[in-house]
């Protein structure tokens, strides 16, 4: 909540009519968010939503939350080549669909760099599990004693029996972990946390392209990818509060070729003049200089595109076609 720059309800009822239209039965789904914030579950994530103008009556069609009550009910995939980890687990609602379109709105992103439709599917259309194995290479969360309230939930949740009670007390043993995010999900005190300061941007890019491969393997040639590039700000849309733009709106960009798709709205950002009084003209950024570099300074994007390249998700040549 606070954050007024994300994709507008008008833009998300259109496309759900024409899909209507094309004889579909179309929902609108996300996932719960790794963070504890306010779409850390179910109920908190349809609260947030209808509180921005998410609700079935202005929709026009039910919205699901794909991985369940706290984010962990999914599909395991298994890729045949990875980078990062062999398998992915798929939100149960996205996994059963029949096909997919994907609603990107296009951000900076402080591990990712430029966030478009492939992180948005990597990261939105995957269990809690696979968004932890993604940002951390132990995909083992942090635990804090301070903060625990001994509830006791972690350790009736724990399916590797990490987390246990003894002495009227709870007791973490890392070693035992298997990495499946359960607790980070279910602790209401926030005592068990995802260790970013292990987050490091490549690994997390490398991350990406598993997740993205494992669902696109679901859905083969079924899938679609439209990017919102409107009220584009340096940081992803989890901050919970708005920031000027980065640059002017550069429209609204669609493919069946993620990187095709994401690679024409990065270029457009970058050859794009900065937005008056944004973070970017305060900071005086030289003619020139990579927009998204200059904010996240840890991000490589040319590498980024090259992973891209490598895994083979899609082409980073393209032919813009303009409907006016």
């Amino acid at each position: 909540m606070g954050n007024t720059r994300y994709i507008h309800p008008i833009f998300v009822r259109k496309i759900v009519e024409l899909v209507k239209e094309a004889g579909a039965r179309p929902f609108l789904t996300d996932t719960t968010t790794l963070y504890k914030h306010a779409r850390h579950t179910l109920f908190d994530y349809l609260e947030t939503a209808a509180k921005n103008g998410f609700t079935r009556e202005s929709m026009g069609c039910p919205i699901l939350i794909a991985d369940g009550l706290h984010g962990s009910n999914g599909q395991w995939v298994e890729l045949e080549s990875f980078h990062k980890f062999k398998r992915v687990k798929i939100a149960q609602s996205i996994y059963e669909a029949d096909f997919l379109i994907s609603l990107a709105h296009l951000t900076f992103h402080p591990d990712a760099g430029f966030a478009g439709s492939l992180k948005n599917v990597a990261m939105g259309c995957t269990t809690k599990e696979t968004k932890l194995a993604m940002h951390s290479s132990e995909a083992k969360p942090s635990y804090n004693k301070e903060k625990c309230t001994q509830c006791l939930r972690c350790v009736k949740i724990c399916p590797g029996e990490a987390f246990y009670e003894k002495d009227s007390q709870i007791h973490y043993q890392a070693e035992k972990c298997i990495g499946c995010g359960e607790c980070i999900a279910v602790c209401p005190s926030g005592a068990i946390t995802v260790p970013w300061a292990s987050v490091f941007a490549w690994d997390v890019q490398r991350g990406l392209m598993d997740g993205f491969k494992g669902v696109a393997s679901v859905f083969k040639e079924k899938v679609g990818f439209i990017n919102f590039g409107f009220d584009i700000t340096s940081h992803c849309d989890c901050m919970a509060k708005s920031k000027l733009p980065v640059v002017p709106d550069i429209g609204i960009l669609a493919s069946q070729d993620v990187i095709a798709c994401d690679k024409a709205s990065y270029d457009l950002v970058m050859e794009a003049p900065l937005y008056p009084g944004s973070e970017l003209e305060r900071k005086d950024i030289k003619a020139g200089q990579n927009k998204v570099e200059f904010i996240h300074s840890d991000v490589d994007t040319s590498r980024y595109w090259k992973l891209c390249e490598k895994t083979g998700l899609g082409n980073l040549q393209y032919e813009l076609e303009i409907i006016s």
